[in-house]
């Protein structure tokens, strides 16, 4: 199985059970907060990879880097930008943020 194959499961799974209460949320922070960490993720990914800290299976990407760093690591950041905020929704944080604790 290819980094792109595992990726777009994972992403499409994501995206199935957030999806839907992404849409109640405002998009211009979701937007923003994809903007800057895939920004970060292309400088640190390039970082690590350049370090030879990480190493990927040449084999199993699709060749396709950012300069360096595989295009497959953004479907990491992708997920966190669409998971993490429908967690904190489906928790039930959002409620709790004008508590003023």
């Amino acid at each position: 199985m290819t980094y792109l194959v595992l990726s777009v499961a994972v992403l499409a799974a994501i995206a199935l059970v957030s999806v839907p209460t992404l849409r109640r949320l405002p998009s211009r922070p979701l937007l923003v907060t994809a903007a800057v960490l895939l920004v970060l993720t292309a400088v640190f990914d390039n970082v690590i990879v350049g370090l030879d800290l990480v190493a990927y299976d040449e084999a199993k990407i699709v060749g396709l880097r950012v300069p360096i760093a595989p295009i497959e690591d953004f479907s990491y950041t992708l997920g966190a930008v669409m998971l993490v905020p429908a967690l904190w929704s489906w928790l039930g944080r959002d409620a709790d943020a004008g508590d003023g604790e």
